[in-house]
């Protein structure tokens, strides 16, 4: 089979064609995408009637498994030359190496709130709730599998984590604390826990749970900064308290990737060749820099690089 969008001709078959407006219906696919794609790669409809145009039933089907593929990652221009045979053998790759959310349990109020407020998306499966600590220890019956299990914490103390470990085993674990001192973050750490100060974004604990469970995370949306480019600037020039300059090594990187992800956005606003493919990699580059930020803040917070706001 061939993809038939660039040979344009009379219907032969009236009840299988479907305007334009249609099938941007059917496929999510914009008009001005799909006009875009006829200017750009020849990706013409099978039948015009003065400027309607029609596309064909084996032209929708093509076009639909074009969709699955770029929401997937891939672009346009890999994709125009493709038949259905080929389209369909991209997805059943796609398919076979695709990655499963993890499986996810959620201790503490702020974060079941948290949780509510946030966009529905398939990189997490929530599976259990508990609204602090004393309910988690109470409520063991029927509960699965849970590849991460992220657990609030007012103050940030091995004991609790502990109690997470013994009750499920299998499980990882990502604490967020609202008050801990340089030790305890070391402490908790040091058992091989992931760290993240509240107020945190449910991007980050997506990010955080995908990460503990071993899975890839690609981003999906920009991640914000939590350094401004001023604190960057104190932080690199603090001394701290060893001759490691790992700090100042960190502030270098992130201050690189705020410029590249500046950059790969102005790409992809300016740019009519494929603006998807620099959205992505700033969408990335932005996920990047967070998690660098993450590491950099271990840092500030043991040797107090930035002053305490009056």
């Amino acid at each position: 089979m061939t993809n038939d969008l660039k040979t344009p001709g009379a219907p032969t078959r009236e009840d299988d064609l479907y305007r334009i407006g249609t099938i941007a219906k059917l496929t999510g696919i914009s008009v001005e995408r799909l006009r875009a794609w006829e200017r750009r790669y020849g990706l013409v409809p099978t039948y015009r009637s003065g400027k309607t145009r029609f596309y064909s039933q084996e032209q929708l089907e093509w076009l639909q498994r074009v969709k699955r593929l770029i929401d997937r990652g891939h672009t346009i221009s890999t994709l125009v030359g493709l038949d259905a045979d080929q389209l369909d053998e991209r997805l059943s790759v796609q398919r076979n190496v695709s990655l499963r959310p993890a499986v996810v349990g959620l201790i503490g109020p702020n974060l079941l709130v948290l949780e509510q407020q946030a966009d529905q998306t398939q990189r997490v499966e929530v599976q259990s709730r508990w609204s602090n600590m004393e309910a988690f220890v109470n409520d063991q019956a029927g509960t699965g599998k849970l590849d991460v299990i992220v657990a609030q914490l007012p103050v940030l103390l091995t004991e609790p984590i502990e109690t997470i470990a013994q009750l499920h085993p299998a499980s990882r674990i990502v604490s967020v604390y609202q008050f801990a001192t340089p030790a305890q973050i070391s402490a908790v750490q040091e058992l091989g826990v992931p760290t993240l100060e509240w107020p945190a974004s449910w991007q980050e604990i997506e990010y955080a749970c995908a990460t503990s469970a071993g899975t890839p995370l690609r981003a999906a949306r920009t991640a914000p900064r939590r350094f401004s480019d001023e604190q960057l600037i104190a932080i690199s020039a603090s001394p701290g308290q060893d001759d490691t300059r790992c700090p100042q090594h960190l502030v270098e990187m992130i201050t690189s990737l705020n410029a590249f992800a500046d950059y790969s956005l102005s790409c992809a606003l300016e740019t009519e060749h494929n603006p998807e493919i620099f959205q992505r990699a700033h969408t990335d580059t932005t996920q990047a820099r967070a998690q660098l930020e993450l590491a950099l803040e271990v840092f500030v917070e043991a040797d107090a690089l930035l002053p305490t706001p009056n």
